[in-house]
């Protein structure tokens, strides 16, 4: 184990590579599958389960699993009602379950960090989306916390989501749960009030113990990418080397704005892509080593402040030098 001395400050630095950042690694990420079609003229009226049995040649009961699971979208929007009238011409999209339609996430208690009245922090494991997704409106944390709120609270089933995790990303996730919050908890991470700290073990070991990147980030043909200064959406993401193997190293990543995939993409324009990342060119692992360890926020509703951090994942190797690692910072 070599134990690196961190830098005072962290210059900032542009690490974009030329061309289509790592386009070739990503071409064999699978999108989700689904079908799409205008209704007929003649179909104007119908109700969207009859409707799709016939069109799809599958029963009622399997058609209605699919709308009940969230896996069908009419004129843009989820269409959650077996019985919905359609219009001639609005847009149908029937996407196809990752899973199937099983349900089989539900909220773990022993992973809740933090729960007043007010507000629930929740360290969310990695492979689970956090709101619904086009195909499930099932397995997410967001849909798991409402049930399992409505069971405790015996109907009331209230929470608001103001930032979320990649689906692979692991760690510390916050909800309002009471409406009294929602509006203030919002506003916080609207206006980057928020600090949220990420561990990332990384693919090499880069040059600086503490750097800036700051590329913009921009989105074309259904893809996100780093893109010249004035081109995209402005990102900035502070980095700390705390840790360095021989072929990895243990970052702490502090995002200063909150775009898609931000963390991600300025490490693999770095050339030093998190370990796992196979959308942006990330060595083989058994998980995307992507982690929200901790957050700091002022309460929305009393004003203290909250300082709620998620331990490390116990799947990360090696588990002592990380928690080694992460004492230090504390």
């Amino acid at each position: 184990m070599t134990a690196t001395t961190h830098a005072t400050s962290a210059d900032s630095i542009n690490c974009r590579h030329s061309g289509d950042l790592l386009g070739e690694s990503r071409k064999n990420i699978a999108a989700p599958s689904f079908l799409k079609w205008d209704v007929e003229d003649g179909a104007g009226g119908a109700r969207l389960a009859d409707y799709l049995a016939t069109r799809l040649l599958m029963t009622l009961e399997d058609v209605r699993g699919l709308i009940e699971f969230g896996s069908v979208q009419a004129a843009g929007r989820p269409a959650r009602d077996p019985a919905r009238v359609l219009r001639a011409g609005e847009e149908i999209r029937v996407y196809q379950p990752w899973s199937g339609v099983r349900r089989f996430y539900e909220i773990d208690p022993a992973r809740i960090l933090f729960r007043d009245a007010y507000v629930l922090a929740y360290d969310k494991e990695a492979g689970v989306p956090s709101q619904q997704t086009p195909s499930d409106a099932y397995n997410n944390t967001f849909a798991a916390l409402q049930r399992h709120l409505k069971k405790e609270r015996g109907g009331d089933s209230y929470a608001a989501l103001h930032h979320r995790l990649d689906r692979d990303t692991s760690g510390v996730i916050v909800f309002a749960i009471h409406r009294r919050a929602n509006r203030e908890l919002g506003e916080a991470f609207k206006g980057h009030l928020v600090v949220k700290d990420y561990l990332a073990w990384v693919g090499g070991s880069p040059a600086r113990d503490a750097w800036i990147s700051d590329e913009d980030i921009c989105r074309g043909a259904g893809r996100y990418a780093v893109c010249p200064k004035g081109k995209g959406k402005n990102a900035e993401t502070r980095f700390e080397v705390l840790q360095r193997e021989a072929n990895a190293a243990l970052l702490l990543a502090r995002p200063l704005t909150g775009r898609t995939h931000q963390i991600r993409l300025h490490l693999a324009a770095c050339g030093h892509p998190v370990l796992g990342d196979r959308l942006y060119g990330g060595a083989p692992a058994n998980r995307l080593h992507l982690h929200a360890h901790r957050i700091r926020l002022a309460h929305p509703v009393t004003g203290r402040e909250l300082r709620i951090a998620a331990p490390p994942p116990s799947d990360w190797l090696p588990p002592f030098k990380v928690r080694e690692a992460v004492r230090r910072l504390d």
